[in-house]
């Protein structure tokens, strides 16, 4: 793909998710492409029709998800690695929890294996029972119970207000407090 095209599919996608995120799937290709500052004919040779868009977006927030996990993952005390994840985790549903929405609403069945690829709660799951034997996390809680919370505190409802607290941070320690067998350094209280 040409650059000028590479840079053309950048903004439609970035316009899109921008829109997305304030009118859901109802937004349309021709707000894309005015909010793009290109024309319908550019968003179609460069994305797509409107699933084509959809598809894009959902796509690059796999990425960034995948990214997340593989980085905590690769890390080593667990308590700051999954405030870090948290934090990154309510930064991109911040950025697609339309996507979350739509998904959980059944709009977009046909990128749910997408979503399940990933594997959110397994992963989750494995750096908490991590946790525990190294002593960060509590013991009397499973590992799939702080697993299935976290990941509870990112829906579109509960991110909304816990993000009116303060920013992705403030969100992160609020959702990993109650978890924690001890404060450990470089993990803050809120106040």
């Amino acid at each position: 793909m040409r650059s000028d095209a590479v840079a053309n599919q950048l903004k439609i996608v970035n316009a899109a998710t921008r829109l997305m995120a304030e009118q859901g799937l109802d937004a349309e290709l021709t707000d894309i492409a005015h909010e793009a500052g290109v024309g319908i004919g550019t968003v179609y040779r460069c994305v797509g029709n409107r699933d084509q868009v959809i598809k894009t977006i959902v796509k690059d927030m796999v990425r960034q998800l995948t990214v997340s996990f593989k980085k905590a993952e690769n890390q080593e005390n667990v308590a700051d690695t999954l405030l870090e994840l948290i934090e990154q985790l309510h930064e991109i549903v911040g950025t697609y929890g339309w996507v979350h929405a739509a998904l959980i609403g059944g709009r977009m069945a046909a990128l749910r294996d997408e979503m399940h690829a990933i594997d959110p709660i397994g992963r989750l799951e494995l750096l908490c029972k991590r946790g525990r034997a190294e002593g960060s996390l509590r013991a009397d809680i499973e590992p799939a119970v702080i697993s299935a919370l976290i990941l509870g505190s990112l829906s579109p409802w509960a991110a909304l207000s816990l993000r009116s607290r303060g920013d992705a941070r403030v969100v992160a320690q609020e959702v990993l407090r109650p978890f924690l067998a001890h404060t450990t350094k470089g993990t803050t209280t809120c106040a």
